[in-house]
C-alpha cells in the first residue's frame, strides 16, 4: 500500500479524503509532535499506531520524518469528466504534459497547480510517470486538491479541448511569441513538453507556440520551473484584466 512520509501531506489526506486513508504510524517518542495528526485521524475515524523505531524504519525504509499514513492508490480523474467540467467553467485553465519523467518535477507542478487553482492537469498514459508516492510527498498535499487525468493520446485530446474553446498555447524555447505577448485571459490550455521540446504532433495540434524569454547562453528551463512561471502569468493577466474593468 502506498504511504504518505510528511506531516503537510498527511494532514492533507485526513481532512480532505479520510475515506482513503488506512493506518497512521507513528515511531516511538514523536507522538507529541504529531498529536495534531492523531487528533486528525481521530475525527477521521482513521486508526493510529506507535511502534518502535526499529519496525518503523522496517516498514518504511525510505521515510525520513518519524511518521506515514498507508493510503489508496492515487485515484486520477476520468479525461471525459474533466472535460465536461472545463466546458461548464467559466475561465478554465488546464495543462497539458507530452512527457514528464521525473517524479520530483511532477511533485513540484502539482503543488503549484494546488496554489494556482490549476483546473486539471492531463498526463499522457505512456510517457509519463505517474502519481507515486514520491510524488504526493513532493507536492506537500498538493494531490489532495488537483485533478489529474491520464490520456491515451496527447494530440487527440488537445483537439477535443480546441473543440471546447480552449485555446491551447504550447510552450517551447523556439516559440514564435514571448509568453507575455499572448492573451491568457480566456478559457486556456498550456502545453509542456519534455527537456527536448514539444513532440512534433503535439506541437502542430496548438493554436500557438510560445517561449519562456531566457539567457540565450543556457535557454533551457526546468518543466516544473516553466510551469510554475507561465500559470503566475496566467494568473498575472486575469487580474490585470478584473481590476481594468
Amino acid at each position: 500500500m502506498p504511504y504518505l512520509a510528511n506531516r503537510d501531506s498527511i494532514l492533507e489526506a485526513l481532512q480532505t479524503h479520510p475515506e482513503q486513508a488506512g493506518k497512521l504510524w507513528i515511531e516511538a517518542g514523536h507522538q507529541r509532535i504529531f498529536d495534531d495528526l492523531v487528533q486528525e485521524a481521530k475525527k477521521a475515524g482513521v486508526t493510529f499506531r506507535v511502534i518502535p523505531r526499529e519496525e518503523f524504519v522496517r516498514r518504511f525504509k525510505e521515510a525520513r520524518h518519524h511518521v506515514c499514513l498507508e493510503r489508496e492508490d492515487f485515484s486520477y480523474a476520468d479525461p471525459d469528466g474533466v472535460l465536461a467540467a472545463l466546458s461548464a467553467a467559466n475561465e478554465p485553465l488546464i495543462t497539458v504534459f507530452d512527457a514528464v519523467f521525473d517524479p520530483q518535477n511532477l511533485g513540484n507542478i502539482v503543488r503549484t497547480a494546488a496554489c494556482v487553482g490549476v483546473d486539471a492537469l492531463a498526463l499522457p498514459k505512456d510517457r509519463s510517470c505517474g502519481v507515486t508516492d514520491v510524488v504526493s510527498n513532493v507536492a506537500r498535499g498538493g494531490t489532495e486538491h488537483v485533478r489529474v487525468t491520464r490520456v491515451t493520446n496527447v494530440a487527440r485530446y488537445l483537439d477535443q479541448l480546441k473543440d471546447r474553446n480552449i485555446f491551447c498555447y504550447g510552450l517551447d524555447e523556439r516559440g514564435n511569441k514571448e509568453i507575455w505577448n499572448v492573451d491568457l485571459t480566456g478559457p486556456v490550455c498550456l502545453v509542456f513538453g519534455s527537456e527536448e521540446g514539444l513532440r512534433r504532433l503535439t506541437r502542430e495540434r496548438c493554436d500557438e507556440v510560445v517561449r519562456i524569454p531566457t539567457n540565450p547562453a543556457f535557454p533551457t528551463l526546468n518543466v516544473a520551473t516553466s510551469f510554475a512561471i507561465a500559470v503566475y502569468e496566467v494568473l498575472r493577466q486575469r487580474a490585470a484584466k478584473r481590476r481594468s474593468r
